[in-house]
């Protein structure tokens, strides 16, 4: 099968990194594979290609709002004058690589390219949920009229899409998975039958991401003000990056809570082992509903308990009492008393660990998404094949 994937990746973020583990294990399989990529990018996704050894081609795949911005009419009407040259260089991929499905990941390129998509088989990977607003109903059901399947990366996705109104017939979901390699998690997985190590340095807490308001990072800083009012030993660290005027609120909120000495920024960090080595209890205490949760199932695969909000996805991701816990969201309180309960109980943060690992091995791990997109991808190309041949015999 040749497969055709677009993905713009102006940055290399999580809906990147599972293109490119789905790439690879395709290619590994023998698939016949092309990566689209945009011309306006950082570099990190197309050095990712290239050491992959993955051939890939450059349009201007970029970014349209009905927002009246300046900053999103400056960039709609940038993508819009180079519309051609997309249209031309997406055609010129078909006729030269001849693609038998092209996979879509972003709802402005598909939109972008709606008009040339020509009537091969089409598949929207869905990384994102959408409000059934009448804008997406109309626009979604535009999509279903030459997308063959949309593929949503958990259950919640795809019921969003249901709700948009995409015809159930055309709607299915493939849990999210990440490379499984080699880590502590792993390790301890091996050595399951070892006494638990005694701890005798403070445990670390983690929040990795963006940096924004419906992260719920305003909740973090609350569950720990609550911990120390309960002398409750912690260190905290924030990795990531993201609005500048939401982390000054932030910082003021910690002076405030006399938490400056327990809190630390650690800005981006690229390589995740860098990131999970360094703390022992997950917290996703997102506001708004997740697609999937990637942060939660990379903490489980290294061996660590995630605290998360039941928002979307993430309750697919984390198996509350098994792997970490899931609470309502908003609700610092909460927050405090399931960070308090894994701190306070090494034996319980480990068990916790082991499961987790064990969980991301087995349901969260890139080969069984492969296996499960490959085979969804073979069955839409025989029921396309057995369509035009039912319709030629007409």
């Amino acid at each position: 099968m040749k497969i055709l994937f677009l993905c713009g990746a102006g940055r290399l973020f999580g809906k990147e990194r599972v293109t490119l583990s789905l790439i690879k294990g395709l290619r590994d399989r023998g698939h016949k594979v092309m990566c689209l990529t945009s011309t306006w990018k950082d570099g990190k996704f197309e050095k990712q290609l290239q050491q992959l050894s993955i051939p890939y081609g450059a349009v201007p795949l970029g970014f349209i709002s009905k927002s009246l911005s300046l900053s999103s009419c400056g960039m709609t009407l940038a993508q819009l004058f180079r519309l051609p040259e997309l249209w031309l260089g997406y055609m010129k991929a078909l006729r030269s690589f001849r693609p038998d499905v092209v996979i879509h990941s972003d709802i402005h390129h598909l939109a972008l390219l709606w008009p040339v998509l020509g009537q091969g088989i089409h598949v929207f990977h869905v990384h994102d949920a959408f409000q059934p607003t009448n804008f997406y109903r109309r626009l979604f059901q535009l999509f279903a009229m030459r997308v063959s399947i949309f593929v949503g990366v958990s259950r919640f996705v795809a019921g969003s899409l249901a709700d948009l109104g995409v015809p159930k017939s055309k709607i299915d979901h493939v849990l999210n998975g990440i490379a499984v390699e080699h880590s502590p998690g792993q390790s301890a997985l091996e050595t399951a039958n070892s006494p638990y190590p005694v701890m005798t340095e403070t445990t670390q807490i983690g929040i990795v991401g963006q940096i924004d308001v419906w992260k719920g990072h305003e909740d973090l800083i609350e569950a720990l003000r609550i911990l120390q009012a309960k002398h409750q030993p912690f260190f905290c660290r924030i990795f990531g990056a993201g609005s500048d005027e939401f982390s000054r609120k932030l910082k003021r909120s910690i002076e405030e809570y006399k938490l400056t000495d327990r809190v630390r920024w650690m800005g981006f960090m690229e390589e995740r082992e860098s990131i999970y080595d360094q703390i022992d209890v997950c917290v996703v205490p997102s506001r708004i509903p997740e697609a999937f949760g990637i942060v939660a199932a990379e903490a489980a695969l290294f061996g660590i308990p995630t605290v998360t909000t039941r928002q979307g996805g993430l309750a697919e991701v984390v198996q509350d009492g098994e792997t970490g816990f899931v609470i309502d969201a908003n609700a610092p309180e909460q927050l405090a008393e399931k960070i308090r309960t894994l701190l306070s109980s090494p034996a319980k943060r480990m068990e916790m660990g082991r499961r987790a690992t064990a969980h991301a091995m087995s349901c969260l791990n890139s080969e069984r998404m492969i296996d499960e997109m490959e085979s969804m991808f073979k069955s839409v190309t025989v029921q396309k094949r057995q369509a035009i041949g039912e319709y030629s015999d007409a």
